[in-house]
């Protein structure tokens, strides 16, 4: 049975990754390789991220709990945190110049590789040893929705990089993307600070996830097709 709730599991968290590959036609440019590579431009970027967070801001110790029984979270220290996710940015405007061929392939290979690889990474091992427990637990299900989500999130991410790398994109729309990267870049905080501030947890914070995500998904998406149609139209 818990070998079942495991294999339930990594089918909701992966069957999206298989369907974008298969639906995008991605493997008709015989992208895997393009993906491996994505993978380890990953790896290499967080490999780094993590020496300078270790380097600059160590580690810190749970906080004292309040009288009111939350506990203290130093978010000077969180924010912090969360800018070297720009990073992440970075690593991925890099891979996405080194990946030849049209726009929406780099885009798709860059955010599905990256993807790829935090699941990996982050949400394998635990779903591997959390799913099989003996007792049942919705947060394994929780986490493998979230997985759709960073999928979601990746490939705005890389959408608005593309953007942003365009020498022909209106400069009304340069401060939106310059936000919208912002945004995507800060969700670790925002998120802490909604399950602080509002105490949402579980399925709650997952659909608020979920909204914040789809937000920039939206209005990135909306970017994507506008540049799409005028280098079409030109």
């Amino acid at each position: 049975m818990t070998l079942f709730h495991f294999g339930n599991c990594l089918v909701v968290s992966c069957a999206p990754y298989l369907l974008l590959y298969k639906g995008s036609r991605l493997s008709e440019y015989q992208a895997v390789w393009k993906l491996v590579n994505a993978g380890m431009a990953y790896f290499l970027t967080q490999m780094c991220k993590m020496l300078v967070l270790a380097t600059f801001f160590p580690i810190m110790s749970d906080g004292p709990t309040g009288d009111d029984g939350k506990q203290d979270v130093d978010f000077v220290n969180e924010f912090l945190k969360s800018t070297m996710d720009i990073s992440d940015l970075l690593g991925i405007h890099l891979l996405m110049n080194r990946i030849p061929g049209r726009g929406e392939l780099k885009v798709l290979i860059a955010g599905l590789g990256w993807a790829s690889a935090e699941f990996v990474t982050t949400k394998l091992i635990p779903l591997w040893v959390g799913a099989r427990a003996i007792e049942f637990d919705w947060k394994h299900t929780i986490t493998s929705l979230d997985n759709n989500i960073s999928l979601v999130l990746y490939l705005s991410v890389a959408t608005l990089i593309w953007l942003w790398s365009r020498t022909d994109l209106q400069k009304i729309y340069m401060p939106v993307v310059a936000l919208l990267l912002g945004l995507a870049c800060y969700r670790p905080l925002v998120m802490l600070l909604v399950t602080y501030s509002l105490g949402l947890t579980g399925w709650y914070l997952l659909l608020f996830r979920a909204a914040y995500t789809l937000a920039i998904a939206g209005l990135s998406l909306q970017m994507y097709i506008g540049m799409v149609n005028s280098i079409t139209t030109y």
